[in-house]
């Protein structure tokens, strides 16, 4: 059960249940911790031997065992460092399995609601978490429960020693916490900073031909620059602050080795105790206040990962547990179309983009989307094709719900060639075939039925080709032919075609409509969103949208003429 991100700090997301399974590992690494940090007192414990049985008895033997079991303690606690922190990488590991298929799918669907820069980000914090766990700071935190232990022992040792070692704690401690409020603000704009700068520069290379075409590159790489300039500005500011806080820290820690060691001679001068303890008291000290002062110095790997952790868990939180299903068992679908009072709105805005849309297309119906740019017929069109939910209302495939489909692995359901053609490198075989193990027939069948086999085939690869990120080795009506045989691969009941002959010439319109008419006969339901009024011939309904409504809609030939049939002159 999913508890709402406002009534919890870390609700139980994949990422928190995750975590809880790895409960017991944690728990191990935490054993070998204690093991290793009772076997940091080896050489405390060497030296008071020394003082109370070597020096006194001036014993060679006792000397040497004393040496050689120490060593062995030692060993062994360096071997359980490093079973401990390869347990911590396995740890790693397996969370990164686990989570990356979900995380990758949360991050898909996040950039069709909000932001695909941000979804970027939060798909990079898993990696993040991941070398974190591989660092040594993740290790220091299994460290800091011992610093108290420590500190008791230099009570046990002698009560002033003991109110020596924990003032010098509490005094590294309210440095740390000073580092955390000072630094704060800064590495969340820090990060913040960074993912837009990133965002920039991924565009900026996308659209790199028509920025050095039109002389933009100057323009680009100073804002680019611009917002590197505040994530340096930001990181400098949190070193500045950490180095000088560190730079404290040291000297709290070596005033209060001074110390330490100071009162413990005076105690042997006064009590005539063992030498022994002057040493031990700064051993103790030292691996007492060792893990405080380490997180200091690791505070801004820590404030990072637990940025990534909140960044990531709240993205996970954002997307419904239902979101990430991959299979979801449902009765094939028909290409009859129903949408019931369908509204819009991004998840930032009030403002509907779209308002009670209502219209029915039955099976093998061609309906074009039409209306003056900003009517809301792209988001429509993204609505249909299932990359976005409607706010309110519902559309249907064969009375099932659409956003349904996408969860589907047995069946692909939709077909959708955007406005912007986004084709991933490949393939040509494994374009059409939607990158999942394409069947060879169907992707021969997709290529005859938009007319592009017998281009694919003069090529010296033919299906084999690779294409080129992007589809950079194509001319653009290449891509959209190539679009839409990948739309119309395994004959999916319903076909979305945003402005589908945008880059077609006469021959390339031809073998769009052609395609189109092929595509009725086989049942298809098709939705063609468009500017061009050649292409309504081949449709049978008409929607006209205004403001984010259908102000009419009905036969083509109706429409057409009651709305957009420019009238005949009449007279002189």
């Amino acid at each position: 059960m999913t508890v709402a991100f406002t009534q919890a700090r870390y609700t139980v997301t994949p990422l928190v249940a995750a975590l809880r399974r790895c409960a017991g590992a944690f728990g191990l690494v935490f054993a070998y911790s204690c093991g290793y940090n009772i076997f940091l007192l080896a050489p405390s414990l060497y030296l008071l031997q020394i003082y109370d049985r070597v020096l006194s008895s001036r014993s060679v033997d006792t000397l040497l065992m004393l040496t050689i079991i120490i060593a062995v303690a030692v060993v062994v606690g360096s071997l359980l460092d490093i079973v401990r922190r390869a347990a911590l990488s396995r740890i790693g590991s397996w969370l990164d399995r686990q989570l990356r298929p979900v995380v990758m799918n949360a991050s898909f669907e996040y950039a069709a609601r909000t932001d695909a820069g941000i979804a970027a980000e939060n798909y990079r914090d898993l990696s993040v978490l991941r070398q974190f766990l591989d660092s040594p700071s993740c290790a220091l935190l299994f460290d800091i429960p011992w610093a108290p232990v420590f500190l008791l022992l230099l009570f046990l040792v002698h009560p002033l020693l003991g109110f020596i070692g924990l003032s010098s704690a509490l005094c590294l401690l309210l440095l740390a916490l000073l580092n955390e409020f000072t630094t704060r603000e800064l590495n969340e704009q820090a990060n913040i900073a960074q993912a837009r700068s990133y965002s920039r520069f991924t565009t900026a290379l996308k659209y790199i031909g028509v920025i050095r075409a039109m002389g933009m590159q100057h323009g680009a790489a100073h804002l680019i620059y611009r917002d590197a300039e505040a994530v340096r500005a930001a990181q400098d500011g949190v070193a500045r602050r950490t180095e000088v806080l560190q730079a404290f820290s040291k000297s709290v820690r070596a005033l209060t080795q001074i110390l330490m060691m100071g009162a413990a001679t005076w105690l042997v001068l006064q009590n005539n105790s063992n030498p022994g303890i002057i040493f031990v008291a700064s051993l103790l000290l030292g691996r007492g206040l060792a893990p405080v002062e380490g997180a200091i110095g690791a505070w801004r790997a820590l404030a990072f990962v637990r940025g990534a952790f909140n960044r990531l868990n709240k993205m996970l939180t954002l997307v419904a547990p239902g979101d990430n299903k991959r299979t979801i068992l449902i009765p094939e679908p028909k290409g009859q179309l129903v949408l019931d009072n369908v509204g819009y709105r991004f998840p930032s805005s009030d403002r509907f983009i779209l308002r009670g849309v209502s219209f029915q297309v039955a099976p093998g119906d061609c309906v074009a989307l039409i209306g003056p740019s900003g009517s809301g017929k792209s988001t429509l069109g993204r609505i249909l094709a299932g990359v976005s939910r409607p706010t309110c209302g519902c559309a249907l495939l064969g009375g099932i719900d659409i956003s349904l489909l996408r969860h589907c692995d047995n069946a692909r359901h939709i077909g959708y060639l955007p406005q912007d053609i986004e084709l991933f490198g490949g393939a040509i075989k494994d374009v059409i075939g939607r990158l999942d193990g394409s069947d060879p027939r169907k992707v021969i069948e997709a290529a005859k039925l938009v007319g592009l086999h017998e281009t694919i085939m003069r090529l010296p690869q033919g299906y084999e080709t690779d294409i080129g990120e992007g589809g950079a080795l194509l001319l653009r009506a290449q891509r959209q032919q190539l679009g839409l045989a990948r739309a119309a691969y395994g004959n999916p009941p319903l076909v979305v075609l945003d402005d589908p002959n945008s880059s077609l010439d006469y021959e390339g319109e031809r073998l769009l409509f052609d395609a189109i008419e092929r595509m009725k006969c086989r049942q298809i339901t098709i939705v063609i969103i468009t500017h061009r009024m050649g292409i309504l011939p081949v449709t049978d309904k008409i929607a006209v949208m205004r403001d984010g409504m259908v102000s009419a809609f009905g036969d083509s030939e109706k429409i057409f003429d009651a709305f957009l049939r420019v009238p005949a002159k009449t007279g002189p």
